[in-house]
């Protein structure tokens, strides 16, 4: 599923659908994309809409993959389970639905394998937040079948820290349940629907890393999350002692001072004395000397002049250009073309 348009990752999926968003130098899809040719997939079915030609350019037929990749568009109209019914007529078996927005080390075989030893009619992937309000929340028994489901809980519904992760193993029959050519919902609709009629299903409980990439700050996480994982990040840094990772034809001088990890793009060219702590800087953007920056996202194609700050929680679009000594409070967002005067101060509200 890679149809929606990130509205929460804005400015950043401004000129990208969410899924091709960059996570360490790579769109974010791919990740899911090899975990599904790790459990042996050899057909996968992407769903797109917004800016699909992003997608389909990207993986093409699927050969270099060695999977066959096909599409189906025009999918936000019908909601989630409406869009995959789309396709129905090519699914005679057991299959895999999955967000394509999702970082995850869920082993797929053993969810398949729950799956078909329980029976039911489909399975959800479930994972464990401190914040539920933004997912769908479940109760289960002691037997794995799901026994009640919310959709996005207020903080005094919410009944349950087990939530919905996105990932479904589901049987054909249950696009009987999904009416054709309406929006439809897997958690908002056919869930609850499933459980009225009590028709089986259940919840494939996981303790492997699962991540959400639905806000900037839930993506730094992710990223500081993923080379932690890798073994490539202190779980507390001291100054000086970061991990950069660069895209190709960089230009970067030895006086650059990484914090925590600083993720750089592709052609990116950087000042003399710049600070990066817990930032990503995507590809084809240059620094001025000076520049300062912590827990930051930076857009394509960006231009910083010399002796800028910005603060902790700030996400510039693609192609702002932010004039010398300028100072950028906390939690500023630019959009993609923003211009800002030399000597600019913005301050937090």
């Amino acid at each position: 599923m890679a149809a929606g348009k990130g509205v929460r990752l804005l400015p950043l999926t401004a000129n990208r659908p969410k899924p091709m968003v960059s996570f360490l130098n790579k769109p974010l899809i791919e990740y899911i994309f090899n975990t599904l040719r790790e459990a042996t997939v050899d057909k996968i079915t992407i769903l797109v809409d917004y800016y699909a030609e992003k997608i389909t350019d990207y993986f093409g037929d699927g050969s270099k993959y060695g999977v066959k990749v096909e599409y189906s568009g025009n999918n936000i109209p019908f909601g989630t389970a409406g869009a995959v019914k789309k396709v129905a007529k090519k699914i005679d078996d057991t299959f895999i639905v999955g967000s394509a927005d999702v970082l995850t080390k869920i082993n797929l075989r053993d969810f398949v394998k729950f799956h078909k030893m329980k029976g039911g009619v489909a399975s959800i992937a479930l994972s464990t937040a401190e914040d539920t309000t933004q997912y769908g929340i479940v109760v289960k028994d002691d037997g794995d079948r799901i026994v009640r489901f919310l959709e996005k809980p207020k903080p005094t519904e919410a009944f349950s820290n087990l939530i919905n992760a996105g990932i479904y193993v589901v049987e054909p029959e249950i696009f009987d349940k999904v009416p054709p050519n309406t929006e439809f919902d897997f958690s908002k609709d056919l869930f609850p629907l499933l459980l009225k009629e009590e028709l089986p299903v259940y919840g494939f409980h996981f303790s492997e890393y699962w991540n959400d990439i639905g806000r900037p700050s839930t993506y730094l996480g992710a990223v500081r999350d993923y080379l932690m994982m890798q073994n490539k990040i202190m779980s507390v840094t001291k100054e000086g002692e970061g991990v950069l990772i660069t895209g190709d034809s960089c230009k970067i001088p030895s006086s650059i001072n990484v914090k925590g990890f600083a993720i750089i793009g592709d052609n990116i060219e950087i000042g003399r004395n710049v600070e990066i702590d817990s930032s990503v800087i995507w590809s084809s953007t240059k620094l001025g000397d000076n520049t300062k920056m912590v827990n930051a996202i930076i857009g394509e194609n960006a231009l910083i002049d010399s002796n800028v700050v910005i603060g902790a929680g700030s996400v510039l679009g693609d192609n702002c250009i932010i004039g010398k000594n300028v100072k950028l409070e906390q939690n500023t967002k630019l959009w993609c073309g923003s211009r800002i005067g030399s000597g600019t101060q913005m301050t937090s509200d």
